[in-house]
Formats: C-alpha cells, sequence, structure tokens
C-alpha cells in the first residue's frame, strides 16, 4: 500500500527552491560587486607573498600589509607621473591627428604591390577614406552624450578602482583569519593544506603576471623611444594592459606597435615586428619559467579554454582571472585524483627485486674473475642448510 508524502515534505522542497530562486536573483543583481570583491581577493592573493615575507623577519602583519601598500601607491604614482600624464596629452594628440594616421598607413600600404594596397589606392576608397577621417573629430567632439557617458565611464572606473583598492587592504588583513575559519569549516587537516596551497599558486601567478606586464611595458617603451615611434607612451601602457589577456595579449599589442610603426616607415615597422618576436621569446623561454616557478603551470590548451570560458562569462576580467582560478582548480583536482586513484611507486631502471631472496638482496662483491653475479642474478636460488635427522646438517 503506497502512502502519500507528509505535507511538511512538499513545503521544505518549495522552500529550497525557493531559496535557490532568491539566491540566484540576487547573484544577478550584485554581479557587479561580486566582481570587485573576487578581483580584491585576487589582488590580496596576489599580494601575500610580499607580506608574508615579511612577517616571517619579523615585521607585524599590520605594518607589513601597510608598508606593501605604501609600496605599491608609491609604485602606481611614478607610472602616472612618468607614462600616464604623457600617454594621457598623447592620447589627445593622437584624436586629433587621427585622419592623419591613418591617411599614412593607407600611403604606406598603397605603396606596396599587394591587393589590399591596390584596392586602398583607388581614388574612391581614398575619397571616401578621407571624407569618414576629416569628420570622425567633428562627430566626436559635437557629441555631448558621448561625452558625458565617457566623463561618467571614468568616474564610475576610478570609484571601481578606489573600491578595489580598500577591499584589497581589508583582504590582506583578515586572509589569515578567512584562511582558518575555512580550513575549520573543511575539517580534515589534508583539506586545509590543500586550500593553503591552491592560495599560493593564486598569489604566484598574479604576483608574477603583474611582473611580466611590467616588464612588457617597459620594454616596449624603451624601444618606442629608441626607434621613434610616435605616442610611445599610450602604446607601452597598452601593450602592458593587453598582456594580461592570456594568449593573444601580446599579438595584439604588437599589432598596436607594427601599426604605429607603419606611420613611419614600413622598414621601421618590420623592425618593430622583429622586435616583439625576438621579446616574446625571451619573455616564454626565459622570463615566464623564472617568473611563474611557484605558479601552477598550465598547459596551452588549458590556458586557452580557461581564457575562453572566463572571457565568455565575465569579459575582459573573466579572461584575466580564469588563469589564476585554473591553476588553484588544478591543485584541487590533482588532490583528489590522487586520493582517488593513487599512483604506484615508481621504480627506476630494471625491476628484479622480485628474485631478491628473502632478507633483501645480497650485496655484489669483487673477486679476481671480476665481480660476482648477485643471487638476484643467478639461475639457482642460494643454497639453503636445514637440519636434518639426528643433528645432522643437508643443504637443498
Amino acid at each position: 500500500m503506497r502512502t502519500t508524502p507528509p505535507l511538511w515534505r512538499y513545503a521544505l522542497i518549495t522552500a529550497v527552491v525557493l531559496a535557490v530562486i532568491a539566491v540566484a536573483q540576487l547573484i544577478v543583481q550584485a554581479r557587479a560587486v561580486l566582481v570587485l570583491l573576487f578581483l580584491s581577493f585576487l589582488l590580496a592573493a596576489g599580494l601575500e607573498p610580499l607580506v608574508a615575507w615579511l612577517v616571517r623577519h619579523g615585521v607585524r602583519r599590520g605594518v607589513a600589509v601597510a608598508l606593501v601598500c605604501v609600496t605599491g601607491t608609491a609604485v602606481v604614482a611614478g607610472a602616472i607621473v612618468v607614462g600616464v600624464r604623457p600617454a594621457v596629452a598623447q592620447f589627445g594628440q593622437l584624436v586629433s591627428s587621427a585622419p592623419r594616421v591613418m591617411n599614412e598607413i593607407a600611403a604606406e600600404l598603397g605603396d606596396t604591390d599587394s591587393t589590399l594596397g591596390r584596392y586602398l589606392s583607388e581614388a574612391d576608397v581614398q575619397q571616401a577614406w578621407q571624407s569618414a577621417m576629416s569628420k570622425l573629430p567633428d562627430v566626436l567632439l559635437s557629441s555631448a552624450g558621448a561625452i558625458v557617458g565617457i566623463l561618467g565611464s571614468i568616474a564610475g572606473a576610478l570609484f571601481s578602482v578606489l573600491t578595489v583598492a580598500a577591499l584589497t587592504v581589508y583582504f590582506m588583513l583578515a586572509l589569515p583569519r578567512i584562511v582558518d575559519n575555512v580550513a575549520i569549516v573543511l575539517g580534515e587537516p589534508e583539506r586545509a593544506d590543500v586550500l593553503r596551497r591552491a592560495l599560493r599558486k593564486v598569489g604566484g601567478y598574479v604576483t608574477g603576471q603583474i611582473v611580466i606586464c611590467g616588464c612588457a611595458g617597459t620594454a616596449a617603451y624603451v624601444f618606442f623611444l629608441i626607434a621613434g615611434i610616435p605616442y610611445s607612451a599610450v602604446l607601452a601602457i597598452g601593450v602592458a594592459a593587453l598582456d594580461l589577456v592570456p594568449q593573444v595579449g601580446a599579438t595584439l599589442g604588437a599589432v598596436l606597435g607594427v601599426g604605429m610603426a607603419l606611420t613611419v616607415s614600413v622598414p621601421l615597422a618590420v623592425i618593430t615586428l622583429a622586435f616583439f618576436l625576438a621579446y616574446q621569446g625571451f619573455e616564454n623561454f626565459l622570463l615566464a619559467p623564472r617568473v611563474f616557478a611557484q605558479a601552477t603551470a598550465l598547459s596551452p590548451l588549458a590556458a586557452f579554454s580557461a581564457a575562453l570560458v572566463g572571457g565568455a562569462a565575465a569579459g575582459l576580467v573573466g579572461a584575466v582571472a580564469a588563469l589564476p582560478v585554473t591553476a588553484a582548480l588544478q591543485v584541487v583536482v590533482r588532490h583528489w585524483a590522487g586520493r582517488r586513484f593513487p599512483e604506484p611507486p615508481r621504480r627506476s631502471g630494471r625491476d628484479d627485486t622480485a628474485l631478491d631472496p628473502p632478507g633483501g638482496r645480497l650485496p655484489c662483491t669483487v673477486g679476481r674473475d671480476g665481480p660476482t653475479k648477485r643471487w638476484s642474478e643467478r639461475a639457482e636460488w642460494p643454497p639453503v642448510r636445514t637440519r636434518g635427522p639426528a643433528g645432522t646438517s643437508a643443504v637443498r
């Protein structure tokens, strides 16, 4: 006889479903704040190795966090003075001279014998291009709504940056307590160790990526200055920012530099391309392996797939944050797989231990005829003396 479930069970299922829907709706509504929290936590985990190093050398954690924040502020202020101020001025010049720059690129391409060059050199295409480029500054400057929108976007970006900076400081101060509380919830010490190792991987990756981007921007800025490529500060900041994007960021940065070098001459564009190729080889094979020595190594397929998924989920921020998250997940998956499918012990060389006699392998001795064979390498077992009848000994 079938019995109907009690009424309270239906009520419980309904309450759980409604709670899940409410939480999902809350996440959708607060996704911008959650992204800021996530970025702040990643930055705190990235700066944790520096704070931990200061703490190990006898500095209190609050003082260590303050030192790291002051140093970071000084670095950012120096970058603003050295690069951002000239970059803002150069960006204004670039916008006002956009028609001239595009025409110079088209002229350089038109001098070649390629199909694209012949197409761009046609009179109708040149006239349409010059007409569009001549109207671009007027369109940009005459649109009051666009200017207001741009100013609003800049103000929102500044607010987001300040919010991330403040939350990063809070996370840096509270990170040990957060880890300890999560470890208590996890229960087993082994799981807590996995959590700490995953955070170390995230910290190593974030710190290393900052170093890599700084090196890329600095090298590009020095090259642009030496080569005489215009708008060097703007291009260097663009190269450093694009280097954050996995897999394709370096290529996009090279496109920026080569495109601006085309406004000077085609040989300079070729030299710029050669510089970026040489620097990418240096970064990929010498710099990155040393910087990311403590970070989890990801295969190109895993990195590219993670970047695609992160970009589809959260845009550029998701593509940038996908790699450290994937590195942490890799630590967790390896730990789970190691417990679920333990590997057999590895032996080097030929495995002949199965033939060893009881008590272990006998040592190899050297005689007049050379080294004698071990018992495990002989065809017969060693003689074993046994006690025969009436106290006599026998050999078998």
